[in-house]
C-alpha cells in the first residue's frame, strides 16, 4: 500500500547536518501543533519542547555530548516530561494527593510514551515541510546543563533532545528488521526473534559495507552496550525530578 503519508513516513531519515537556512516560528507553531495533536496519557498533556535558542548554551551541550547537529541545527529544543502543568490550580489539598500519584513509575513511564508519541509526530510533521530532523537520547548527557539553565520544575524531566533544520545531506535510508522481528501473534517467539535477527544482520553489515564501515548491527550493539560509561547520575536524575523509580 501506498500513499504520500506512509511515503513520507517509510522513508524516514535522520539528519545531523543542516543548512544555515533558518526555520520560521510560524513552521515551528505548525510542527508543535501536529505533536500537541496527538494521544497522550490521560489528556494530562505531559510533554513540553522547551527551545534553546542561546548559541552558547547548545556550543557547551554539544561539546559535552559529542553532538554537533545540536549546535548546527537551526532550532533544538529540549524534550521534557511535564507533569507540573497538571498540578496548577489543584488545591493544597489535591496537590498533595496529586504528587503522592505523579511520583510513581507508572506515571513517568505514562510521560516518556507520550513523550515519544509527540516526537514521532513533530518528525512527520517537520519533514513533510521540507524540513530534517533527529531525536537524541545522548542529548540526555546534558542533563545537568538543562537543569542549571532551564529552570525546571519539580516534575518536569528532560527525556529527549530534538534538532530541526533544513537538510544539508542525504544520508540514506537505513534497513530496519524485517516485519518478523516486531510482529508477532498470541506469544513472543524466540525463535522468530532469532532468525529475524540472524537476517538483519546480514542486510547491516552489507549496508555498512556500502559506506566502509565493516560493522553488523549484532557488532554495533556490542559495541555499544559494552563500552564504559557511569549511569550513575542518569539514574539518579528522575529521583532528583520528585520520581519514584521503585
Amino acid at each position: 500500500m501506498s500513499n504520500p503519508v506512509l511515503d513520507l513516513l517509510n522513508n524516514h531519515r535522520s539528519i545531523r547536518a543542516y543548512t544555515n537556512e533558518p526555520v520560521t516560528d510560524d513552521i515551528v507553531t505548525t510542527i508543535l501543533s501536529a505533536a500537541n495533536a496527538g494521544p497522550n496519557m490521560n489528556n494530562y498533556q505531559p510533554v513540553t519542547f522547551i527551545e534553546i535558542t542561546d548559541q552558547a548554551l547548545k556550543a557547551e551541550i554539544t561539546a559535552q555530548v559529542g553532538m554537533t547537529y545540536i549546535e548546527s541545527a537551526a532550532r533544538y529544543f529540549v524534550v521534557a516530561v511535564d507533569f507540573n502543568k497538571d498540578l496548577i490550580g489543584l488545591t493544597p489539598e489535591v496537590r498533595a494527593l496529586a504528587e503522592e500519584r505523579l511520583a510513581t513509575y507508572a506515571m513517568l513511564e505514562g510521560g516518556i510514551v507520550s513523550a515519544g508519541v509527540a516526537l514521532g509526530r513533530a518528525q512527520v510533521a517537520a519533514e513533510a515541510l521540507g524540513l530534517g530532523s533527529v531525536t537524541m537520547a545522548g542529548a540526555l548527557g546534558a542533563f545537568e546543563l538543562y537543569e542549571q539553565h532551564l529552570q525546571l520544575p519539580k516534575f518536569v524531566k528532560a527525556v529527549m533532545g530534538f534538532s530541526i533544520g533544513y537538510p544539508a545531506q542525504e544520508p540514506g535510508i537505513k534497513p530496519k528488521l524485517p516485519m518478523a522481528g516486531m510482529w508477532m501473534k498470541d506469544h513472543y517467539d524466540q525463535d522468530q526473534m532469532v532468525a529475524a535477527v540472524t537476517a538483519y544482520d546480514q542486510t547491516m553489515t552489507t549496508y555498512y559495507a556500502d559506506r566502509g564501515v565493516a560493522s553488523s548491527w549484532v557488532q554495533n550493539n556490542t559495541k555499544l552496550l559494552t563500552r564504559p560509561r557511569d549511569y550513575t547520575g542518569l539514574n539518579n536524575y528522575p529521583k532528583q525530578k520528585g520520581f519514584r523509580l521503585s
